[in-house]
């Protein structure tokens, strides 16, 4: 199987989300200009709830540029609608629970819990780490893969595919006015 990259166009994907059955991604991107993929490991991890957090709070910004957000969690949906409802974050959440898109899209997974963060990484990595307390945010069931690394995608709205990254490392990810500066 190919690895999906720039300049290539999607087939269709049926999933999930926290809220809705058998979505298709040719239904969702066509609602804006530009889809950000995004591909967090699951819920109940702190860094993936602080860059949901703070990708909802920007949301208006990417809004502003008729784009989107499509967040990819490896999630049952059951633990999605236990911790959340319908209208806590702007964008949906795909359920990704045997990793089928992660797979799909070619995510990468660490070799081990010691390479998620390069030494060159630990004191931004630390800084982020500190804002789980600023927001109160608790560390919830483990899900899916650990060493599960990030990644996106940003497609337009005929499902072609404008930039791929999959990251490298927990902290090889654009800021988010990095990914806005994309759109």
């Amino acid at each position: 199987m190919a690895q999906i990259e720039a300049g290539q166009k999607l087939k269709d994907y049926v999933f999930d989300t926290a809220f809705e059955s058998d979505v298709k991604l040719s239904d969702k991107v066509k609602n804006a200009d530009k889809t950000i993929l995004l591909f967090l490991r699951y819920y109940g991890c702190r860094i993936c709830q602080l860059d949901m957090r703070e990708y909802a709070e920007a949301y208006d910004r990417i809004k502003a540029k008729n784009a989107q957000l499509l967040v990819v969690l490896q999630s049952p949906v059951s633990t999605m609608r236990a911790q959340t409802k319908p209208g806590d974050v702007p964008y949906d959440i795909i359920c990704d629970p045997e990793m089928k898109l992660f797979k799909e899209f070619g995510l990468l997974v660490a070799a081990s819990k010691e390479t998620m963060v390069a030494p060159e990484e630990q004191a931004a990595y630390d800084e982020k780490r500190k804002k789980f307390e600023v927001y109160g945010l608790v560390h919830g069931a483990y899900e899916g893969e650990e060493l599960q690394l990030p990644g996106y995608f940003l497609l337009d709205r005929e499902m072609n595919v404008l930039e791929a990254h999959r990251a490298k490392t927990m902290m090889d990810m654009p800021t988010i006015d990095e990914m806005i500066a994309k759109l």
